[in-house]
């Protein structure tokens, strides 16, 4: 049987999480969960968008996923699941999936409005345990897509804006911290290619990176590279511009959080 994933704003003081296993165990007693993450902010959809958008495609071909950060859970807001590269996807309708099906155009999607797929009893304030946690079992189970209800168009979904990385009249590349991680290392939205650029040299150029009122030099390949506390650039491990300090947060030393901005540019070398 296929993975299924959870990824919550329950946390793990209480027995919400629990709850959400026994009933996918319930249905489907072989079932494979991954806890992806709990310790999503409460109420952060376009936290809990980032990290799922960041993590999907590293499980095996034919997962589900359920995303159950729903600050709208008992209101007319949607349920809906989406098949997108051989995985499936269950989702408050609140903008949560913007980063994936913004990337696949042709992603089948649906509301789910078949109740034969929920507990027999729906709470309206545990949604996880009583609709998604039972249509995501089924869904491993097999059931198809279509079973679960009405088409639903791309166009019709909520989503919420994310900032994307852009280049200013000055040739420099403008993005935005995006996510903080435990570590306190700061991630962004400018995409690298870790094959080239590194350590900030190419043709001649060196790589400046400015936030937070400093400006870092070079593109390293590892945290180890710089003496412990030092801040630097470097390729994070989603394949973008990360700020970090060696054993150290760059949260707190360079004094930025998420929807901060962050700018790149090339200078000559020895400028």
């Amino acid at each position: 049987m296929a993975v299924i994933s959870l990824l919550t704003d329950f946390g793990t003081d209480d027995e919400y999480v629990g709850l959400v296993k026994a009933v996918i165990y319930g249905i489907a007693p072989g079932a494979d969960i991954v806890d992806l993450c709990h310790r999503i902010e409460p109420q952060d959809v376009a936290g809990a968008a980032f990290l799922i958008a960041s993590a999907w495609r590293y499980f095996p071909e034919h997962s589900v996923h359920l995303v159950v950060v729903d600050p709208g859970v008992g209101t007319d807001r949607a349920i809906i699941a989406a098949k997108s590269a051989g995985h499936t996807l269950v989702a408050p309708d609140n903008g949560v999936l913007t980063r994936i099906l913004d990337n696949d155009p042709k992603a089948r999607i649906v509301r789910v409005e078949n109740r034969a797929f929920y507990r027999a009893e729906v709470s309206r304030t545990f949604h996880g345990r009583d609709i998604f946690a039972p249509v995501g079992a089924y869904l491993l189970r097999g059931v198809p897509l279509d079973r679960l209800g009405p088409a639903a168009p791309s166009g019709s979904l909520r989503r919420i804006e994310m900032a994307a990385q852009r280049v200013d009249e000055k040739g420099e590349i403008v993005g935005t911290v995006v996510w903080v991680d435990r570590f306190g290392n700061l991630i962004t939205d400018i995409e690298v290619d870790e094959g080239y650029n590194i350590r900030g040299e190419e043709n001649g150029q060196t790589l400046q990176v400015r936030i937070g009122g400093r400006t870092l030099t070079g593109l390293h390949r590892s945290y180890g590279d710089v003496e412990p506390g030092r801040a630097l650039a470097v390729v994070g491990s989603r394949g973008t511009l990360e700020i970090a300090v060696n054993c150290g947060s760059a949260s707190e030393k360079i004094g930025c959080s998420r929807g901060d901005p962050v700018r790149v540019r090339f200078d000559k070398a020895g400028r």
